[in-house]
């Protein structure tokens, strides 16, 4: 068996009901981690994490920590039974989340920063609204040609870079969606508007970075225990001054996925564990490649079947 990689998702992964096993079978990590998040943050997370509304535990501010919170807690269960990353990652989000796994922040601190991030995203909504949408099947030579264009009139930009035919572009609205019409004007190209008035990792997201940065300043960073792969270089990093650089500057710049996974498995990387409320990455990564053995772990019982199957000796072998 080659290294494993711990995977950690981002925004949109999250559903109520998340965090009820922990509830139940982990009191202690629900109590560590997703309780301590209600006063970090100032809203009842866990209330809506359990019984939702889906639409509260949507908002970016409420959806940020929760995420970061429940990710945690299952990465301490797993790394109970045993399971440890040669490398992490995450998306968007998850990075801040990886970050926080691999001892560049404390628990505290990251919590701290990844509720400022929610709000302040929450926040640019209203100030500065924009949009975002998913683009399949179009080349991302010829989508860049598309955002160029269209950019001279209203700015849209390719943001995440999620597998070899699926993008997500950002930008100022009447942008987006001139970029979709564009787009779908294409044989077999489709094109899906996000639920969000935000549009993250473009230029747009300047006064996010600006404010993040400054709360950065406050907070006790240090070298990686384990390798991170960054979001925006798709580099393996662990100097303190790298994955703080990294988490900022990701605000404003386009999610690799593609290339973080590219790195991950040219380091030795063969098994993907996914840590978190969805199987979003894990769908990615058997895109981007589809020979690698791939696992989401959402709850305990799913951690623990994970833990079973790669501890086994008829799997090592």
């Amino acid at each position: 068996m080659g290294k494993i990689a711990f995977l950690y998702p981002g925004q949109g992964s999250q559903k109520v009901g998340m965090g009820s096993e922990l509830q139940k079978g982990a009191p202690e990590l629900f109590e560590n981690y997703l309780e301590r998040s209600n006063a970090a943050t100032g809203v009842p997370v866990t209330q809506y994490c359990l019984e939702g509304p889906q639409a509260s535990l949507s908002q970016t501010h409420v959806a940020q920590p929760a995420l970061f919170a429940h990710s945690l807690a299952l990465t301490e269960y797993a790394q109970q039974l045993g399971l440890q990353p040669a490398m992490v990652a995450g998306h968007s989000l998850g990075e801040y989340t990886a970050a926080v796994a691999v001892g560049a922040l404390s628990f505290e601190d990251g919590l701290h920063l990844v509720s400022q991030r929610g709000k302040l995203m929450h926040q640019v909504q209203d100030e500065h609204p924009g949009a975002m949408a998913a683009i399949v099947g179009l080349a991302v030579e010829a989508l860049h040609d598309l955002c160029e264009t269209i950019s001279q009139h209203h700015l849209v930009t390719v943001t995440n870079w999620n597998t070899h035919t699926q993008f997500v572009v950002s930008g100022a609205e009447a942008g987006v969606l001139a970029l979709m019409d564009a787009a779908t004007s294409h044989k077999n190209v489709r094109a899906v508007r996000l639920a969000t008035r935000g549009a993250f990792h473009s230029p747009l997201m300047q006064p996010v970075q600006s404010a993040l940065a400054a709360v950065m300043q406050h907070l006790s960073w240090h070298n990686a225990h384990t390798p991170l792969v960054a979001n925006v270089s798709g580099e393996a990093i662990t100097q303190s001054h790298h994955i703080r650089h990294e988490l900022i500057t990701q605000i404003t710049h386009p999610v690799q996925w593609v290339r973080c996974v590219e790195t991950l498995i040219e380091s030795g990387c063969d098994t993907f564990i996914e840590l978190g409320a969805s199987q979003v990455l894990t769908r990615l990564v058997r895109s981007i490649a589809p020979d690698s053995k791939t696992f989401a772990a959402d709850t305990l019982e799913r951690v623990a079947a994970v833990a079973a199957t790669l501890n086994s000796p008829a799997y090592a072998a």
